[in-house]
Order: C-alpha cells, then structure tokens, then sequence
C-alpha cells in the first residue's frame, strides 16, 4: 500500500488552517446550543414535577375552599331553618297562649263558668243577721264566694265583685297592672221592714236609697224582709198591733215614690231562704250582664230578631246524624208540598245533589212528576203522583240562574 504524499502551498495551507477553524467553530457553537438544549430540557424535566405539584397543591386549596364555601353554606341553611322553625314555634306558642288568654276571658262571662268568678260582698254586721243565715250556703252551693268587707259604707249593703286576669295598661306614661277584681254596677240594699217603717213614716226612704247609691257607685234594689209578718194580724188587740208606724197603703205609696224618684225597684222577701235565693238570682244576673249585653249587640245590628227564627229546627250532630231530617223540612216547607210528599221524594232522591241532577237529565221532570205518595199509612191505600206542576217549580227552584225567579 503506497501512501500518497500531497504537498500544500502556502497560500493552500492558510486555506486549510482558516476552513479547520470555521468547523471547529461550528463544532463549538453545535455543542453549546446541544449543552444549552440540553439544560433547558433538563431545567424543564426538573421543573414539571414542582409546577404539576403546586399546580395539584392549588387545586387541593381549592376544593378545600369549595368545601369550606359549601359547608359555610349549609350551616348557614340550617340555622335560618333551626331559626325559621324557632320562630314559627315561638309564633305558635304565642298564639296558643293568646287562645288560651281569650278562652280564659270568656270564661269569666261565659254562663255557667261566670258564678266561679263572683264575690258577694256584704258588710259583717249584715252578714251575721240570722236572716241572712242561708245566703253563705246557698251561694256556696253554685261557686259564689261570700266575703265579709267592712270597708262598705253602709251596713244593709250587698255587693258584687268579679274576678279578671290583670292586664298592663299605660298611664300618664307609666305601665301598671289593672286591679284583679271590678265592682259591678249593681248592688242590693237589704232591710228589715221594721227598721224601715221609720223611713217610710218620715217620707224619707227615697232620699236614704239615693245616699247610698252615690256612696256605692252603682245601681240599687231595695229588699225588704219579713213584710208578710209585719202587717200579719193575730186575733187578739194587743198594744203592738196598734202601734204600727204604717199601713200597707203606706208601702205601697212609698215602693212607688221610690221607683218614680230613686229610679229603684222593691223585692219582698218573708223567709231566710227566699232571701237567700234572691241574693243568689240577683248574682247569677249580674254575672251574665255583659255576656246577654254582647248578644243583644249583635241582635241589634241585623234587620230582624235572629233568635225568633229557631222554630222546627232539626238537630245535626258533628257525625251528619240529621241532615236527612233537613232535606225533608227543606221540601215540606214549598208550596204544594206536605209531609207524605217530601218523604216520598227524599227516599227517591236522597240528597239535593241527586235530585239536581235528575232534574238536569232529559225527562228529569217527568220522572219527579211520576212518583209515587201514599195517601194514607196503611196497607194497599191508593198511591198518587207528585204531579207536573210540583215538579215544575222544583225544576224552577233547582235550576234556575236568575235569583229574581219566582215560584209560583
């Protein structure tokens, strides 16, 4: 193998040397831009793994804020709810107590739960009379409480005091309670008519009732006990027969000079008990004014007595045990109709409902013309028809749009 030897110039050899370094040139560049790829891809192999965690490490945060959002969210819900239903219990137990404050009110005017809630008020020395010995039983024998007062400014006087809830009231900007017991406006002024005779003979009574009707503050009706034994004639003469400071015509003149002047009625009473009742009549009374006044007040607003209209009325009970008796009277009442006839319809048609809409069918009309009343209750009496023409003004009444429409 020979080996070729080339001889280079000079000017050839600066050639080579400037082209060796040109490549080696290029080589160096080549290898810093692969170094400077190379970190770069290094830089980002390095750098992914942190980036992907915080990118992982944010979405974490913000789902946790998601949660926290949600959960602050629903515990948000729940307490409006746990306050929406507080409040809706305490409205509730607020309106239940007010139900309960209103019924409690009525009660105390209510008849037969008003005489728990009365005071009979009288003074000692009246209240120990022996003929006021049965006024303590009898009134406690009906829920009255009787109570000796001697503040009350004259002894022959009885009054009454009702039991009430107290109330706030303002006053002069002030909140106070209102008194638990009221006075009624009507008192009673109870005298033996011996004592009395002097007050008549003297022309006096009227102006003595006057007296103690302002020192009361309220209405009064005299009672007067034991008239029968004053004016009682034995049949001998004695000195007290003839000392009798009046007659009967005297009372007479007096109990009406009284009504006239005073504005004051008389009861006579002769015996302990009737004494007694009439205390106990005068309370019950008194005790169911306001309670009659409130329905008198409604009576009075409407165009006709409401309460005389209770004539025939049938009885329903909460199950609907009645209404068949109802719908009866409901038909017996028209025109043209009597017992025999509504019977015989109301075991056709058995409610309104059926027979409207019987009526409403073609030849609804015939068919209610075409049934059957007996004449009599008993067996094989001859039936006859209802008839078109009571038929006809049922239809009228059924079916009819006008409200002027008259059945004639």
């Amino acid at each position: 193998m020979s080996v070729n030897t080339i001889e280079l110039s000079s000017n050839d050899s600066e050639d080579s040397l400037r082209c060796d370094n040109y490549f080696d040139l290029l080589k160096t560049e080549a290898n810093i831009v692969g170094e400077d790829l190379q970190g770069h891809v290094d830089s980002e192999d390095s750098v992914s793994p942190s980036a992907s965690g915080t990118s992982k490490s944010s979405q974490s945060q913000d789902g946790k804020k998601t949660t926290r959002r949600k959960r602050a969210s629903s515990t948000e819900s729940e307490v409006k709810k746990r306050t929406t239903a507080a409040e809706r219990q305490a409205q509730k137990k607020k309106l239940a107590e007010e139900r309960k404050t209103a019924k409690d009110a009525n009660k105390i005017y209510k008849p037969g739960e008003c005489m728990k809630h009365m005071t009979i008020e009288m003074h000692p020395v009246l209240l120990e009379c022996w003929y006021c010995a049965d006024i303590a039983r009898e009134a406690g024998a009906s829920g009255v409480k009787v109570r000796p007062s001697s503040a009350i400014c004259d002894p022959a006087l009885v009054l009454w005091t009702r039991s009430v809830p107290p109330t706030l009231t303002k006053n002069r900007g002030m909140v106070e309670l209102t008194p638990s017991k009221v006075q009624c406006e009507r008192g009673l002024y109870v005298r033996r008519l011996e004592d009395a005779a002097e007050l008549i003979a003297e022309h006096s009574l009227s102006q003595t009732i006057q007296l103690a009707s302002q020192l009361a503050a309220c209405d009064l009706t005299l009672v007067l006990y034991g008239v029968k034994d004053y004016f009682k004639t034995s049949g001998r003469k004695t000195a007290n027969s003839c000392n009798k400071l009046i007659t009967e015509i005297d009372l007479e003149k007096a109990i009406t000079d009284l009504v006239v002047s005073a504005d004051c009625d008389t009861v006579v009473v002769n015996t302990p008990n009737e004494l007694a009742l009439t205390v106990l009549h005068f309370t019950k009374a008194v005790a169911e004014l306001p309670h009659k006044k409130a329905k008198r007040d409604v009576d009075e607003q409407a165009d006709f007595y409401m309460r005389g209209d209770n004539k025939k009325c049938v009885a329903v009970d909460k199950h609907g045990n009645g209404l068949s008796r109802v719908w009866q009277q409901m038909i017996a009442v028209l025109p043209m109709a009597s017992l025999e006839s509504s019977r015989a319809l109301c075991a056709q048609y058995p409610s309104p409902l059926t027979m409207y809409e019987a009526l409403l069918t073609p030849g609804g009309v015939g068919a209610v013309a075409d049934v059957g009343v007996a004449r009599a209750a008993v067996p094989g009496a001859r039936a006859r028809r209802i008839g078109p023409e009571f038929a006809r003004k049922l239809e009228l009444l059924f079916t009819a749009t006008d409200g002027n429409t008259l059945i004639d």
